[in-house]
């Protein structure tokens, strides 16, 4: 039985190696880090790795809470920020989704103000539901829900940025 337990131990912590190698392997492939954003070279997106309403802050990541916002809300913060800032697509927010943490769907070194979410963390998108303009699509980096909801309702708010590096 002490036999059975010790290689069940050995296996766990030899897949969670593994795993921890794997999402490592993904950041030096896909993201380029460079701060407070990084450069994703599959989708030639830039993103700010710390959520409105949190800052960056070299050695510790983000700091703050991020902020709940109405979609109307985050649209108008957005167009303060400007500077080719915007709300990303939910094809955009799904494309930096990695279904292999444990946690989370997105990878907590790139943005870490994710891990400090336990419960939720739904992300507005800049989709439209066909034929219902009040809803817009978003994406919980917590539970990995996809779905729409009114533009009442309060959720977090990630940028993104087309450019090329």
């Amino acid at each position: 039985m002490k036999k059975a337990i010790v290689l069940s131990t050995i296996i766990i912590f030899m897949n969670s190696i593994l795993l921890l190698a794997d999402c490592s392997n993904r950041l030096k492939t896909n993201f380029i880090l460079n701060e407070d954003k990084v450069f994703d070279k599959n989708t030639k997106l830039t993103w700010f790795r710390c959520s409105l309403g949190t800052n960056w802050k070299d050695s510790v990541g983000c700091e703050g809470t991020p902020k709940l916002f109405y979609f109307n809300e985050a649209l108008e913060d957005v167009k303060q920020i400007s500077n080719g800032w915007r709300l990303p697509t939910i094809n955009e927010l799904r494309s930096i989704t990695e279904e292999e943490y444990e946690n989370t769907i997105i990878n907590t070194s790139v943005f870490p103000d994710i891990k400090n979410m336990t419960v939720f963390a739904p992300y507005w998108s800049s989709t439209h539901v066909e034929n219902m303009p009040n809803l817009i699509y978003y994406i919980d980096f917590i539970d990995n829900r996809l779905d729409a909801h009114s533009k009442g309702y309060s959720m977090f708010v990630r940028l993104v940025k087309s450019v090329n590096k």
